[in-house]
């Protein structure tokens, strides 16, 4: 085949969609100026309370698409004997490393550089006594794939805490926001201010004057229950591509179903947040 016919043929291929955003720099905005002891609290107890667990005391605590790092800290904080936080994001592992170092560098504490999608992957690190894959998995291109890759780490009888962007069918429903998301990576600086902008005008000041809610007052206090900021949650929902999503009844038959799982705990919505699940694998 000439070179002339074979561009003809590259170019009659579909091309992957342009993904500009990074979880990593994201989440370095927040270490630089956001992070509080207040929002560490937040964040550790976020993770007691869906374990229903006291601490993590003799647990080991797998963080897969560990974004800042701080539920790892918030794992070292209630006493973990062994952490692994994993990204791909080079920025978000470095984020990761620089909470580790702000604690003194500890030995149990390990920072990896790879993907859940990587076959290699469970050779590298083993298993855990508890899977944390909050938020993650549905941003890897392969989301069913990474959710079995995540049950395959969860150490016998131990737990899979896991996140995952609900379906919503209809009129400014899942597949509305996945336009959204290609078309946010797709523009200029300018143009992804403009969008958090007016996804602030929408969904943060109109949503609350209708609500007779003062909405400064809203940007102010956010923190949500995980110990978040409001900015930096906004970018993150714009950009956050790839983007897949599922029912909870979906993804509670394929973790049963499939994969032999037994659920221990549900957080449920009928928004476009996360449902969230806590799975235990088999004895």
């Amino acid at each position: 085949m000439g070179q002339a016919a074979l561009r003809n043929v590259n170019e009659m291929r579909p091309q992957p969609e342009k993904v500009t955003f990074s979880f990593g720099k994201n989440w370095q905005r927040f270490l630089d100026r956001c992070l509080t002891p207040e929002r560490e609290c937040i964040a550790m107890n976020s993770i007691r309370s869906f374990l229903e667990l006291k601490d993590l005391q003799g647990r080991s605590f797998l963080d897969i698409g560990c974004g800042s790092g701080l539920f790892s800290l918030g794992a070292y904080r209630l006493g973990a004997q062994r952490i692994i936080s994993l990204d791909v994001d080079p920025f978000s592992v470095r984020c990761c490393q620089e909470l580790k170092r702000r604690v003194g560098d500890p030995e149990n504490w390990e920072v990896i550089s790879g993907s859940i999608l990587d076959d290699a992957l469970p050779a590298q690190i083993g298993t855990a006594d508890v899977v944390y894959a909050w938020g993650s998995l549905h941003h890897t291109g392969n989301m069913w794939k990474a959710i079995r890759s995540s049950c395959n780490l969860v150490a016998r009888g131990g737990l899979l805490y896991l996140s995952i962007y609900n379906k919503v069918e209809g009129r400014g429903g899942s597949k509305f926001w996945l336009r959204v998301k290609k078309l946010y990576n797709r523009s200029s600086w300018a143009g992804k201010r403009l969008l958090e902008g007016l996804y602030f005008l929408r969904y943060g000041f109109l949503s609350n004057v209708v609500s007779l809610r003062n909405p400064w007052r809203h940007l102010r206090d956010y923190s949500g229950d995980r110990g978040m900021n409001y900015w930096i949650d906004v970018r993150d929902w714009l950009g956050g591509y790839p983007y897949e999503f599922a029912s909870a009844a979906e993804i509670f038959r394929f973790c049963t179903r499939d994969l032999g799982m037994e659920l221990v705990n549900l957080r449920s919505t009928n928004t476009l947040g996360t449902n969230d699940f806590l799975f235990r694998g088999k004895e």
